[in-house]
């Protein structure tokens, strides 16, 4: 019992620790706060949208009786934009599908990088070879166009589009996984685990695994921003053929011919999108400073 008892003290000063290491950073403090706001928002949306006054979350409002875009007053604070859509209930049911669409790619993506990274690194030899060659091809082309270029294979769709990123995205968390894992195999308690008549898989995904995640996920925290980027750039240009689909890209386009005469119609989806991307950045950065030793260490 004092054994169980010291771990667990162990591992409460290890949590004391780390939540002290990320407390001291203040961007990533802030960058927290915004991103769980976000977070809020998406699962009011999602799961109780009477709390927000909205009737109807999954679709846009037009207003076809005045569909010039008004500038931003008492009863609309963002202003509305073509045709008479009210823009912060407009940006309030995006979020949800913008967040909502960089976790379907973000997390399948890192699922399968990690997993061929791991099992490419672990087994090595030519196995390790044909994985890392097939990562190279995908990387020799943009993320962007290798993802339009699937779409246009797969259709112009929501579910298309979470494929072709999630096709772009698996090979940057393989190379980053391979990177982690190289370090990881040669320490002392896989060797042990080896002794010990552990299988493959035991190695790879019970003892690597757990020591390759934490960087892993800093890594996921950071592309929650990018991919809401990418996803927003996809449905500017016209991926995805949907009229009044709740999209922050899409809004802008909705705006995009009264650039000149209503600003704002751009200005705050795209304000909303940076808002979030940066604030997984300053998150990250956080997080990164969590699982650094040298972090640590200075406290």
């Amino acid at each position: 019992m004092a054994r169980r008892g010291g771990l667990g003290g162990f591992w409460n000063e290890e949590r004391k620790l780390s939540l002290q290491v990320f407390l001291s950073n203040k961007p990533a403090v802030v960058g927290l706060v915004i991103v769980l706001i976000y977070i809020a928002d998406a699962l009011i949306v999602q799961f109780a949208p009477w709390l927000l006054g909205l009737k109807n979350p999954y679709a846009l409002t037009p207003n076809y009786i005045n569909p010039i875009p008004q500038p931003p007053s008492w009863k609309y604070p963002l202003g509305t934009t073509y045709p008479g859509v009210n823009l912060l209930t407009a940006i309030i049911k995006a979020i949800r599908v913008d967040l909502g669409l960089s976790v379907a790619v973000v997390l399948p993506g890192a699922g399968l990088g990690i997993v061929i990274g791991i099992i490419a690194t672990y087994i090595g030899g030519w196995v390790d070879d044909l994985l890392m060659r097939i990562t190279d091809i995908f990387f020799s082309v943009p993320y962007l166009v290798l993802a339009i270029a699937v779409g246009y294979v797969l259709g112009r769709d929501i579910t298309s589009m979470i494929i072709a990123l999630i096709i772009v995205w698996w090979p940057l968390y393989a190379r980053y996984t391979r990177s982690v894992t190289l370090q990881v195999r040669e320490l002392t308690f896989i060797e042990a685990a080896r002794a010990a008549g552990a299988s493959n898989a035991k190695i790879m995904f019970r003892h690597i695994l757990p020591n390759a995640l934490p960087p892993v996920l800093v890594q996921m925290s950071m592309d929650l921003g990018t991919v809401m980027l990418v996803i927003s750039a996809l449905a500017f240009i016209g991926f995805l053929p949907v009229s009044n689909f709740p999209e922050l890209g899409y809004l802008t386009t909705l705006g995009l011919n009264y650039i000149n005469t209503a600003p704002w119609t751009i200005l705050f989806p795209g304000i909303v999108i940076v808002i979030f991307a940066v604030s997984v950045y300053l998150l990250g950065m956080g997080l990164m400073d969590v699982i650094n030793p040298r972090r640590r260490s200075s406290l």
